[in-house]
């Protein structure tokens, strides 16, 4: 086994799941909910999260002793802010490999975008995947229509988590659609559900999900804008048993 294999494998738990809180809404300013990030990141440390999605700029929030337990997935494209007229057109990989290294992440994630003229983030995309896998970092991708409004559509989460994984993704964060389950057969690595706007029926979507084949969940808003986020963290965790 090498080492790329090895640190895939350490991303999922003893249940083979993976169910990390997304801080990574850079894009949006300040976020309600993560007016605070470090206070939350904190409050969180001894709950069954395994882990936390973060941005460069707060990754050595991790460095706390009562954090070190927990996996950091760093994100490393951005596609501007939501007050760009083309936010999801193009999200090009900022972090290097030896970043990702330094700051100690055990994956890392980065938007890949289907739709108009893709190809210019999907080779972005394929050319940093090889770089992370040179020094056997980990990928996530996270699928992404060029018209936001289309990005729950079952073809471009079915498709698109089938390019990213045959073009090197070791992992896919895919947004819930129906027939949800034909996004995990046809993709070739474990499938993670990205949580999306705040919703009030999450966990009826988390468990239809993992019915559905998910490995687990990549959930923000839902998370850190409840009005409880340790309670959604621990109903979210039973559903793994």
């Amino acid at each position: 086994m090498n080492g790329l294999k090895r640190n895939i494998a350490k991303l999922f738990n003893d249940r083979n799941k993976l169910f990390v809180l997304a801080m990574d809404h850079a894009q949006c300013g300040v976020s309600e909910g993560l007016e605070k990030p470090d206070l939350l990141l904190k409050s969180l440390s001894d709950s069954p999260i395994d882990g936390f999605i973060l941005n460069v700029g707060l990754a050595d929030r991790m460095g706390h002793g009562e954090l070190l337990n927990k996996k950091l997935i760093l994100r490393t494209s951005f596609g501007g802010s939501m007050m760009s007229t083309e936010y999801s057109n193009v999200h090009t990989n900022h972090v290097s490999p030896e970043t990702a290294l330094r700051l100690g992440a055990d994956a890392v994630l980065m938007m890949f975008v289907m739709g108009g003229a893709d190809y210019r983030s999907i080779q972005d995309a394929a050319a940093a995947i090889d770089a992370y896998h040179y020094y056997g970092i980990p990928v996530i991708a996270e699928i992404l229509c060029d018209d936001l409004s289309k990005t729950n559509s079952p073809e471009i989460q079915m498709n698109g988590a089938r390019v990213a994984a045959e073009l090197g993704a070791d992992v896919v964060k895919a947004f819930y659609t129906e027939n949800f389950n034909k996004v995990t057969e046809n993709c070739p690595v474990p499938v993670i559900l990205a949580g999306g706007p705040k919703g009030s029926d999450i966990i009826d979507i988390a468990r239809n999900a993992l019915n559905d084949g998910a490995k687990g969940f990549a959930f923000g808003r839902n998370i850190f804008q409840s009005s409880n986020p340790a309670e959604v963290i621990r109903q979210l965790d039973t559903l793994f048993d």
